[in-house]
């Protein structure tokens, strides 16, 4: 079964990503969680997000109304996201504890619904 892993983290964290001192043990963290991801050969997708550049879009009354992000009530910014194959909801939960985003933020753990073949 497949679950997206969804990565948010404090507006903190990313700010330290750009330290050329203390950026690049951080960013080797994360390099060393998704290798070990692909060396299990669970991973199916996956990407990082532009923290501050998402919207939200609602249509109320007809009309469409757009709000620029972070948009969630939440001191943590949505970093990135993976698709990942694995066998059990547990086993998803285990590789969401092993993110380096789970130490500093949360990691979010969705099953993906097959869709209906029309």
């Amino acid at each position: 079964m497949q679950y997206v892993l969804i990565y948010s983290q404090p507006a903190e964290v990313y700010d330290m990503n750009s330290d050329p001192v203390k950026g690049p043990a951080n960013l080797a963290a994360w390099q060393h969680y998704l290798d070990a991801m692909g060396a299990a050969g669970i991973m199916r997708g996956g990407n990082r997000l532009q923290a501050l550049a998402g919207s939200s879009v609602r249509v109320v009354d007809g009309k469409r109304q757009v709000q620029d992000g972070p948009y969630a009530e939440s001191k943590d910014l949505l970093g990135g996201y993976v698709i990942i194959e694995v066998s059990t909801l547990d086993e998803a939960l285990k590789w969401a504890e092993l993110s380096p985003s789970s130490k500093a933020g949360s990691t979010d753990v969705y099953p993906v619904m097959d869709m209906p073949k029309q």
